[in-house]
């Protein structure tokens, strides 16, 4: 049979063939497509009223958080704060934070105080027995991990659902034991739903999983094993609107209530008309030209392919790229000709520059100062450059046989520096520590980019070492020497004030106080007349060794000059703290300070405290205030120390 009669065919056959999958096959999956693409909405916006929901409890959490961990209540619950509920539990709060009920539990489970409030007639209420009976039950029955953990969630009150905050009652630092708990309720009343729904903008159901209006085979469809992701219901209403419904289970993974959201069919009814409208015009357009394509196949393209086939062939069996395919007329297939001819052009090219740039490659590899490797994705170098033989002290053929994890000097650095490769296909100046040959550490940095020869081959990594050994440690000693004292290796003034910058908002953001001493010594000039400055910097030396004995690891010290310097205490819980710990310097200071001619020289020292914030917010304030504080205990008699607007305290010594 001629090609010609073939392909009559075979177009008449095909096109019955589409025909039938169109409407057989086609047709009825792309329906149901559009119905996954219909359900895939549904749960999209069951999922928007999951989070809108999940919202509102994280935020009600948080506010059993802000109660729970206020120290006004912490006060109240023990008794010690008549004035608390006339001042804080006031209708306006209800109002705000859409509360029905807040009640306070001591730590035995007694109702300590119990307000309820009726948001929809803007009134009291008196919480019945049966709801505080319910609310101690949530408080004992929930799942906690520590002392201090909280929680919110949807549970079933009466005849309807709410939603629940649970907090125990702590100081304002968060610590244990818990005093007490809070509990915050709002009811899911139908106004508080309808503003749910209004948040979202879809139509929202929330009902008890008991509740008659549910239909009798969607509880058992909804419940799953998934506590984290329950399934989601799809239920066609009609032909305009559809419904999705999934359960809320509480904590304890107990089905509460049934989350509906209903959404219009339009996308689905508009996918089904334009695809069956579709499908008649394809239908239509496959008889129009069905005839007219058959004719202009034959003439313009199954003879002149089959003459252009049959060349390449001949091509492709000999593998001669000398040849060239006979082009005529000026069509694509005649044009097709010609960029083949151009594509055996090309190669015979592309092998002359390949061979040239393998040999430029090869060049530059060699002769770079940086040290270049190859390794395989077990470690195993492939190829390395002479550059990094020099850096590791080995020869090419020991590097053969070395595996790249024994260059690591801690072998997690390279299971890190391989994940984060994994990742995103390279690396740029990772810093490690690797391991030269007579064991000396380099501190590097790694440049690689990984590649796989082959579709599915393991990768090879190519990259460049970087030793910066030499340069990180002029860094580290041009900082140490930026910010420390050269004498004592206490900090100067100006990293003082960072460092105080950092330790006032760590205090303000933690309540705390903060110490700031300001430390004289007396009688130093003395030293200086009498034994010279070499025996003075000895001393300065002592000075900054006892100071960090007598003080914590935790505290900042710092030489402002000469003989004056700045200790820093955060942490602080009351004054007396330091207090106490300036008593400690100055017993410190009071031991004979050894001199190089073997001789000693007693010294005392005159400390000013500030702290804040009782004596400033600033750090200039503090250091003048804790200034000032010194120079009045130097002048009442020194070896003493002084608090900003507090008298002086004389130890038993002086």
């Amino acid at each position: 049979m001629r090609l010609r009669t073939q392909v009559t065919l075979g177009i008449v056959a095909v096109a019955g063939v589409v025909v039938a999958i169109l409407f057989g096959v086609v047709l009825p999956q792309l329906d149901r497509t559009f119905l996954d693409i219909e359900r895939s909405g549904v749960e999209t916006h069951v999922d928007r009223a999951r989070n809108a929901l999940q919202s509102e409890l994280d935020a009600l959490e948080a506010t059993a958080h802000d109660w729970g961990a206020w120290d006004e209540t912490l006060t109240f619950v023990g008794g010690e704060n008549d004035g608390f509920a006339g001042a804080n539990l006031l209708a306006e709060t209800f109002t705000n934070l859409r509360l029905n009920a807040m009640v306070f539990l001591d730590p035995a489970g007694r109702v300590v105080a119990a307000p309820g409030f009726d948001l929809e007639v803007d009134a009291p209420m008196a919480l019945p027995e049966a709801q505080l009976a319910w609310i101690r039950e949530i408080v004992a029955s929930r799942r906690r991990d520590t002392e201090t953990a909280s929680y919110a969630d949807v549970a079933s009150v009466g005849d309807g659902l709410a939603l629940v905050g649970v907090h125990p009652i702590l100081n304002s630092l968060h610590e244990a034991p818990a005093r007490g708990t809070i509990v915050l309720v709002r009811c899911l009343t139908p106004a508080e739903v309808k503003r749910l729904s209004d948040q979202i903008q879809l139509p929202l159901e929330l009902r008890k999983v008991d509740d008659p209006q549910n239909d009798v085979g969607l509880l058992p469809f909804l419940t799953g094993t998934h506590y984290d992701s329950p399934p989601t219901a799809v239920v066609p209403l009609g032909a305009d609107v559809v419904a999705g419904y999934t359960l809320w289970r509480d904590l304890r993974g107990e089905s509460v209530a049934v989350l509906g959201v209903e959404t219009p069919r339009d996308a689905y009814q508009e996918g089904v008309s334009s695809l069956r409208n579709l499908m008649l015009g394809l239908l239509s357009a496959l008889v129009v030209f069905g005839g007219g394509f058959l004719v202009f196949l034959n003439v313009r393209v199954l003879s002149p392919t089959a003459r252009l086939t049959q060349t390449v062939a001949r091509i492709a069996r000999l593998q001669d790229t000398s040849q060239r395919v006979c082009v005529r007329g000026r069509d694509e297939l005649a044009h097709l000709g010609t960029s083949i001819n151009g594509m055996l052009d090309s190669i015979d090219e592309s092998r002359t520059a390949l061979a040239q740039s393998e040999k430029r490659y090869h060049n530059l590899f060699e002769s770079s100062r940086d040290p270049i490797y190859i390794t395989a994705e077990d470690g195993r170098f492939i190829d390395v450059n002479q550059a990094l033989v020099d850096l590791f002290g080995f020869t090419k053929e020991e590097i053969t046989r070395v595996s790249a994890s024994e260059l690591y000097v801690h072998p997690g650095d390279r299971e890190a520096f391989r994940s984060v490769i994994r990742e995103k296909g390279f690396v740029a100046s990772y810093p490690v520590m690797l391991r030269k040959k007579d064991g000396t550490h380099l501190r590097c940095l790694l440049t690689s980019i990984a590649e796989s020869p082959a579709e599915g081959a393991p990768p090879i990594y190519q990259g460049i070492i970087r030793d910066v050994t030499e340069l990180l440690r002029q860094q580290e000693e041009l900082t140490f020497l930026a910010t420390h004292d050269t004498l004592t290796g206490l900090l100067t003034r100006g990293a003082l004030d960072d460092v105080m910058k950092l330790e006032i908002s760590r205090a303000m953001r933690n309540l705390e106080r903060l110490a700031v001493f300001y430390l004289d010594l007396d009688r130093f000039k003395e030293v200086n007349d009498t034994h010279g400055h070499a025996a003075g910097d000895l001393i300065l030396k002592e000075v900054g060794t006892r100071l960090r004995e007598a003080l914590r690891a935790s505290d900042t010290i710092a030489r402002l000059g000469g003989d004056e310097f700045v200790a820093l205490l955060p942490g602080i819980d009351s004054p007396r703290d330091a207090e106490i710990a300036a008593d400690k310097v100055l017993q410190a200071m009071r031991d004979a300070f050894p001199l190089a001619d073997n001789g000693s020289f007693g010294l005392s020292a005159s400390i000013g405290i500030a702290l804040y914030p009782d004596d400033g917010e600033s750090g200039t304030h503090l250091l003048q205030r804790a200034d000032a504080a010194m120079y009045a205990a130097k002048t009442e008699g020194r070896d003493s120390w002084r608090r900003f607007g507090r008298g002086v305290r004389q130890t038993s010594a002086s």
